[in-house]
């Protein structure tokens, strides 16, 4: 029997990672299993499992021979469940990976690899006591936080080593993935040694080496806020994003991102950090799903969606409560005070 060595990808597809981010890192997976499986020797000991987590963790891939594995779709959710991926990873790990025996090796020590841009929305610390007391050991765990606003006093805890990757477009997270590519690949001649970590190296793909003992610290405050709304035509999701405004306590709208229609089926996105009054609308910015150019939020429930403020229509029905009222238009996100039914 040919030991496998299992390599498990748990990332994050929280609402941050929204456009470009998400796509890129659909792509870095697929480009790391299209090399890997060129690779007699890869192809011949590594075994592959996906957890993506949001709202929730689930299993995209279970852990499979890399000739069988396929890219998985990854599909955006609210939330950042670190801990839920954990708890998901010790039972894919136990129930996955092959014991040795007196009379059978097993598979080598899983490596894994978590990629997150933000902080855990739900307890890790529980998970991460019961992975680190599996037996035989869960193997090492290697941290990618990409982005300005990842939680580095967290990941530096779950992981055995952490990195940094400043920015979250396309072209470094597909540096981050040659890294990846790399480092399973020499992991693969020699299992049961560590992943080389040249700074050079590290370095090349953009990546910086978080200290353990003293991680930056996270951001009290987030710079990105994320509203999502409705489509007043079409009824679809969409989501917007705003950046902090440096010369005030306001938020900038940044991008508007369709988003799919089972968006909300693990659970609820909650409702924005910040005062409505404090994001600056987005003027002339259309609907990604229709013609609308003009937003509006309902007074009653403070529920978003975009509206016909180019053919000026007087009234307003929300979709969440059904608060009727009749528009102002003294400004393109007016609150809409009328009366439900």
């Amino acid at each position: 029997m040919v030991r496998r060595l299992p390599v498990y990808f748990l990332l994050d597809c929280s609402e941050s990672m929204a456009g470009e981010p998400l796509l890129a890192v659909e792509n870095g997976v697929r480009e790391t299993l299209a090399h890997l499986k060129k690779d007699p020797h890869s192809l011949e000991t590594v075994a592959v499992g996906v957890i993506a987590f949001a709202a929730k963790a689930k299993t995209l891939v279970p852990l499979t021979e890399l000739y069988a594995v396929r890219t998985p779709s990854l599909s955006l959710r609210p939330g950042t469940a670190l801990g839920a991926a954990l708890d998901l990873l010790r039972e894919s790990i136990s129930q996955e990976v092959v014991k040795s025996t007196k009379e059978v090796k097993g598979d080598y020590k899983p490596i894994v690899m978590i990629l997150t841009d933000g902080r855990p929305t739900d307890d890790w610390r529980g998970p991460l006591a019961r992975l680190k007391a599996l037996k035989p050991s869960a193997g090492s765990i290697y941290g990618f936080g990409c982005g300005p606003e990842v939680d580095f006093s967290t990941l530096s805890q779950v992981c055995d080593v952490t990195f940094h990757l400043a920015d979250l477009n396309s072209e470094s997270l597909s540096k981050l993935f040659q890294f990846v590519t790399r480092s399973v690949g020499a992991s693969v001649l020699a299992p049961e040694t560590p992943i080389s970590l040249e700074k050079r190296s590290l370095e090349e793909q953009g990546l910086t080496m978080i200290d353990k003992a003293a991680p930056p610290q996270s951001l009290e405050e987030s710079s990105r806020i994320y509203v999502h709304l409705t489509c007043y035509n079409t009824r679809k999701l969409m989501l917007h994003r705003y950046k902090k405004d440096l010369n005030s306590s306001n938020y900038l709208f940044d991008q508007a991102f369709p988003l799919p229609d089972d968006f909300l089926a693990d659970g609820s996105a909650g409702a924005p950090s910040v005062a409505g009054s404090k994001l600056v609308s987005p003027y002339g910015t259309p609907c990604p799903h229709c013609e609308n150019i003009g937003w509006l939020r309902c007074g009653q429930c403070g529920a978003l969606t975009c509206f016909d403020v180019a053919h000026r229509k007087p009234d307003f029905f929300c979709l969440s409560c059904g608060n009727k009222g009749e528009v102002d238009y003294n400004g393109i996100i007016d609150e809409v005070n009328g009366s439900a039914g």
